[in-house]
């Protein structure tokens, strides 16, 4: 892709800041945060769910940065869909040649509403387990979380081959289907099982 013809899009929801805590006549503007390592658009990692399992300060950052394959299923838009082996197969080549895999659904149009965290699209076991075995070092979803009850086996089948999570992506629908080159890198917290992002993709 020729540099003057590239576009970033910009794929992270957006943070409020909670107050400031500067005060005059110091210039400097000083914002106090408080939020959980998995608030908006984040990162998880296999500590989250696995005793032992590798902390955000572990994950190499090359898992985080790169060519990543965008595929789009907005036939698994709605509640209660599940994201199926069947729906990977016809590429699961572009899958293995770049490790990276980005599901545009279309389902962060309901950020911000009650509607985001009501029975939301997420993996089958089965489509989970197929694309591990194709050799996944990340897996990006619009959802918050990549299965909405069946949440503690799925991300097992994740994070047992080291596969990074991001989970609360925004305008991945909005990127074309097949390779953009990714950026969601965590902060390094020592003993952290997940951490805030700023993703983002270029075109």
């Amino acid at each position: 892709m020729a540099d003057e013809a590239a576009r970033v899009g910009d794929l992270r929801h957006h943070a409020r800041a909670a107050r400031s805590v500067g005060r005059a006549p110091v210039p400097d503007l000083i914002v106090e945060k408080h939020n959980t390592s998995h608030t908006g658009t984040h990162l998880d990692a296999a500590l989250h769910c696995v005793h032992d399992g590798q902390t955000t300060a572990q994950i190499p950052l090359e898992k985080c940065v790169g060519p990543a394959f965008v595929l789009h299923l907005p036939h698994r838009s709605g509640k209660g869909d599940h994201f199926e082996k069947s729906d990977f197969e016809p590429h699961a080549q572009a899958i293995k040649k770049h490790r990276k895999l980005l599901i545009a659904t279309g389902w962060s149009r309901n950020w911000d509403t009650p509607d985001y965290y009501d029975n939301f699209p997420g993996f089958s076991r089965e489509g989970a387990q197929y694309i591990v075995a194709l050799g996944l070092d990340l897996i990006g979803v619009e959802q918050s979380s990549i299965h909405p009850s069946d949440h503690l086996e799925v991300h097992r089948i994740f994070f047992r081959r080291e596969v990074v999570i991001v989970e609360g992506l925004k305008n991945v629908a909005e990127l074309p289907q097949g390779e953009v080159d990714f950026t969601a890198a965590p902060w390094r917290f020592e003993g952290g099982d997940g951490s805030p992002v700023r993703a983002f993709a270029r075109i």
